[in-house]
């Protein structure tokens, strides 16, 4: 299925960049006027986000959740804002600016965090998977950066493929719809 969606991608490159260039626009204003709510709804449901925690919020977009979660995670906690356009994460960080949110920092990426192992408490990609081309090797970096006991929620229309991608790497632990939350598992080097 994954060369299937590259070849679209490449076929129709002008076109799916028009399309990113009209989402770009509304979709900012959607993700917070309506479907972010019900989101952050979720995430108190679940218990998903705690004073002092270090978040990565990969895909963060104009940082509809990243700021949430800056507010949450507080002084003593870090937030990484993570993208692949540059543009999106300018918007980051003038956002945090104009809150006086100083534990946020963006990273210009497509794959790689360029994180410390086992450095990250939660992460949480909404909307993002069915987009990376390579699933499993992005789900591998994460599980990289990701602490022993922390958690990886994926919020995606993508529902139970998730879990092939994820497959050896992490548990499911709780599926809500769109939502799940799955565990790191222990895997051999």
């Amino acid at each position: 299925m994954a060369e299937f969606e590259s070849f679209i991608r490449d076929k129709f490159f002008p076109l799916y960049r028009a399309h990113y260039a009209l989402w770009v626009h509304w979709w900012p204003w959607w993700r917070e006027k309506v479907s972010g709510r019900n989101i952050l709804r979720q995430w108190d449901d679940v218990g998903l986000v705690e004073e002092g925690q270090t978040f990565l919020d990969y895909g963060c977009g104009t940082g509809s959740f990243t700021l949430p979660a800056a507010r949450i995670v507080g002084k003593q906690g870090k937030v990484y804002a993570l993208d692949c356009f540059p543009r999106q994460l300018e918007i980051v960080a003038r956002k945090s600016r104009e809150e006086g949110l100083d534990n946020i920092e963006t990273i210009l990426a497509a794959d790689w965090t360029g994180l410390s192992d086992e450095s990250v408490d939660i992460i949480w990609m909404c909307d993002v998977l069915h987009e990376i081309v390579d699933r499993r090797a992005v789900l591998v970096e994460l599980h990289r950066v990701l602490k022993k006991d922390g958690r990886l929620v994926v919020y995606d229309g993508m529902r139970d493929k998730i879990l092939g991608y994820a497959d050896g790497l992490f548990s499911c632990v709780l599926r809500q719809e769109k939502l799940y939350e799955f565990a790191k598992r222990d895997i051999a080097k």
